[in-house]
């Protein structure tokens, strides 16, 4: 196994996402001592769009907060308007919208504390909780390129995804197909497939494996969790020297589960 010149920190700095293209193909935590930079890549990635959910939330729950002071003084104000008039059906549209004032500040200030638990909740484990940090303790890298890419992303896309999901995330689709390449993180803490999915857990989250041979796919079942009470099953396109025995038993290895080997793949899955 041939290893190629990592860029200098310099470069990592400027250009983050290049570190991507200049790693290996394959790359084993546990048998090279290899610097990490796609996972530390992953691991921005995925940090900053946790950060974003949480500015998110945090946007909502003073909007959600605002929005009942509003309400409120405005059913309290044209309340007692209406209240005051000595003919009120002279200026029914002001009364008119007392119940509807008094229904959204109602809402409103109910939401509001909901909001404000999830938004303490998501800046706590942004600040106290990095998911990555049990993959890295022991991984297997893989490099997915060219038409190998192409039939994952596609999976991904065409049987992952509903089509109105698909249709919002047009956009990152394009990019992933036009750069041609794409990591697979695995692990038995969990699995990383490029900018895609992110999932992981502190005790092996990996309950069963298949390969089929006819297409070289590896079909992974997680576990079910507290967060997630449902399995996910999901493929991953291997490169062809991973069906061989020696390859198997690495995975077997750093998976820490029996895989099973079958000849046809069910594409209804």
């Amino acid at each position: 196994m041939s290893l190629i010149t990592m860029p200098s920190i310099d470069e990592e700095q400027r250009h983050p996402r290049a570190i991507l293209q200049t790693n290996q193909s394959t790359i084993s935590s546990e048998i090279l001592n290899l610097p990490r930079t796609v996972i530390d890549v992953f691991d921005d990635i995925y940090s900053s769009r946790v950060h974003r959910r949480c500015i998110d939330f945090s946007y909502f729950t003073l909007l959600s907060m605002t929005l009942g002071v509003v309400f409120w003084v405005a059913y309290w104000i044209s309340s007692n308007r209406c209240q005051n008039l000595r003919n009120p059906q002279s200026n029914s549209s002001i009364c008119d919208f007392v119940i509807v004032f008094q229904v959204f500040s109602i809402i409103s200030i109910s939401i509001s504390p909901f909001l404000f638990i999830l938004m303490i909740y998501s800046w706590i484990r942004y600040s106290c909780h990095n998911p990555l940090d049990p993959i890295r303790n022991k991984f297997l890298e893989l490099k997915l390129e060219d038409n190998l890419w192409q039939q994952q992303l596609s999976y991904y896309y065409n049987v992952k995804m509903s089509r109105y999901s698909r249709c919002l995330r047009r956009k990152q689709e394009m990019e992933l197909h036009e750069r041609g390449y794409g990591y697979v993180i695995l692990s038995s803490h969990g699995i990383i497939l490029d900018e895609l999915i992110l999932l992981s857990a502190r005790t092996n989250i990996i309950d069963e494996g298949v390969i089929y041979n006819d297409e070289n796919i590896l079909k992974l079942t997680f576990k079910k969790t507290c967060l997630r009470p449902w399995k996910i099953h999901l493929s991953i396109y291997l490169p062809e020297n991973y069906v061989e025995q020696r390859y198997r038993e690495k995975l077997m290895q750093i998976l820490k589960i029996q895989i099973r080997i079958e000849n046809i793949f069910p594409h209804n899955s």
